[in-house]
């Protein structure tokens, strides 16, 4: 089975392909420029991206949005994080959050269209930002929160973790899977995969 990607993120190809790809789920490449809506939660920036999928002639594909949250400040960066981060950087990060609660957790939402049917999974990792001189900060392409944030339940960052280890926080890898049993439960014969 082979459902294609629209994303640009190099970072959430690999993660989706180490995910889908031991289910026998094969995940393309389809690097539309999709419009990003700035208002709204995650669910509904990726109803968007799936209602312009649709409209340029696509039947079969998954988006996703992501973001981070700050308990400090409701609902903010959300699905603002990227544009949020671009514009401030750690030095910003640092400042918003000085005497204020590090709690946040990231978020996302995955959406799949597969021949006029549509669904969508979600998830949330919890945990906190770390308090770092942002010149002693290493970034992460295409995640620069990871070298900052600590899921709960850990000591280290995600930047500090093993690939393998970071899956086990993962929002996206659980609704992830929670995908692939959806796509299994309408597409399955014989409990296998069919090969689309």
């Amino acid at each position: 089975m082979i459902l294609p990607f629209a994303t640009q993120n190099k970072g959430k190809l690999t993660g989706a392909r180490q995910v889908l790809e031991p289910l026998g789920i094969r995940v393309d490449p389809l690097p539309l420029d999709l419009a990003e809506p700035d208002f709204g939660s995650v669910e509904e920036v990726t109803g968007e991206k799936l209602r312009q999928v649709r409209a340029l002639g696509y039947d079969r594909v998954m988006v996703d949005d992501a973001g981070i949250f700050f308990s400090a400040y409701d609902g903010f960066p959300g699905i603002l994080s990227k544009r949020v981060f671009q514009r401030i950087g750690y030095k910003g990060v640092m400042k918003l959050l000085e005497g204020e609660s590090r709690e946040a957790w990231f978020e996302g939402a995955v959406a799949v269209l597969w021949d006029g049917e549509t669904a969508f999974f979600s998830g949330k990792t919890p945990g906190h930002l770390l308090r770092v001189d942002p010149a002693n900060i290493t970034p992460e392409p295409d995640f620069p929160f990871n070298p900052i944030f600590v899921p709960r339940g850990d000591d280290r960052t995600l930047s500090q973790m093993s690939p393998r280890e970071r899956k086990r926080y993962s929002y996206r890898g659980k609704a992830l899977e929670e995908l692939a049993s959806w796509l299994k439960r309408r597409f399955d014969i014989d409990g296998h995969l069919s090969r689309c």
